[in-house]
């Protein structure tokens, strides 16, 4: 019974270790163009660029009426004409996606020389971990498990990731709100996001005639939800960086983190010093843990002016074209330490 047992399990693999190699050959490269485009654009370009720029929407969101519409990346080009910097852009993006892009170089093939990271402080935030796009960031991310790739496009049809509903993330974000103290060097009269949104929420800005600036109102509770927070170790961003920091650190790879800028004009104007202190102290405290070794901080937080941003109801990292230049020059400033070479001003 054992033998028979046995032939049939050996046949069992056979006939997976075949089905595999089929779907290998004729279909996997579908399915990857399909779900998983950044490992193919990372894996074709890898021979050719010198520098990856890993990025959500802020690399290449621009206005029709921008006088040039060139990316981050691309204006950061500019200034290494003989080096060729390779965009790798997806909308939402944060640290736990990136860690997975990063694990796509082919050990086989050269290493990068560099490689910049965005990093947006916004995405340490509830309102971004527990975002309803998480499920359909994390759907492609099982096709590069480390199992035979039939087994994750198997696990893909089943659904095999971190696939909550939006209820569910939304419920999650909102006790996150309600539980979570802030922390502040002195007392301040909201314990939470909830108490302060709340309280901005009712009647927190008025017109000449008494009624209610609902306009005012909804885009400082949008500052507040979105940057009312304390970052530390326990943090899942900071775990994803820290792992992007070690994986690059132990494959000799120069990483630079470029944090990208937010109002805080607005944020001072419409909400107050207290939510441009967190801001601030936040941007420190990642400042402080990443900014050594091979690694470097782009701190371009308060860099943009209020006017250069793009959306005025909400708050986003999209900039016109004299926020991308502008953040572009200061990475390219930083990145010039590596590459003096290579490096002509530009702009």
């Amino acid at each position: 019974m054992f033998k028979k047992i046995g032939i049939r399990v050996v046949i069992l693999l056979f006939l997976l270790t075949g089905l595999n190699m089929v779907y290998n050959a004729f279909f996997y490269d579908a399915v990857i163009r399909d779900k998983y485009p950044e490992k193919l654009r990372i894996n074709k370009t890898q021979d050719s660029a010198e520098v990856f720029y890993f990025g959500e929407s802020s690399n290449v969101t621009s206005l029709p009426d921008d006088s040039l519409t060139s990316y981050i990346s691309g204006f950061t080009n500019l200034f290494f004409p003989s080096l060729k910097i390779q965009p790798i852009t997806k909308y939402a993006s944060h640290g736990g996606i990136y860690k997975q892009w990063i694990k796509e170089f082919d050990p086989e093939k050269p290493k990068p020389k560099a490689v910049v990271v965005t990093l947006n402080l916004r995405s340490f935030g509830a309102n971004w971990i527990h975002s309803k796009l998480e499920t359909q960031l994390q759907e492609p991310l099982v096709l590069a498990k480390p199992y035979p790739n039939l087994v994750n496009r198997f696990l893909l049809s089943l659904q095999a990731f971190d696939n909550k509903t939006v209820k569910e993330r939304e419920e999650e974000m909102l006790l996150e709100w309600k539980s979570k103290t802030l922390r502040f060097p002195e007392p301040f009269k909201y314990k939470t996001v909830r108490e302060w949104d709340n309280a901005m929420a009712a009647g927190g800005y008025l017109k000449p005639d008494g009624s209610w600036d609902q306009e005012k109102i909804e885009l400082a509770c949008h500052f507040i939800k979105n940057f009312a927070f304390n970052i530390d170790s326990t943090n899942p961003r900071v775990k994803d960086f820290d792992e992007i920091s070690r994986w690059c650190a132990n494959n000799h790879i120069n990483l630079y983190l470029n944090l990208m800028a937010e109002n805080v004009q607005f944020a001072d104007s419409l909400v107050g010093k207290e939510l441009v202190f967190l801001m601030r102290q936040n941007r420190d405290y990642l400042v402080k843990r990443y900014n050594k070794n091979a690694c470097r901080v782009i701190d371009n937080l308060e860099c943009v002016d209020g006017k250069d941003f793009i959306d005025v109801v909400w708050t986003t990292e999209h900039y016109r074209y004299r926020g991308r230049m502008r953040i572009a020059r200061n990475l390219a400033h930083s990145l010039k330490n590596q590459f003096k070479k290579e490096y002509k001003q530009a702009y």
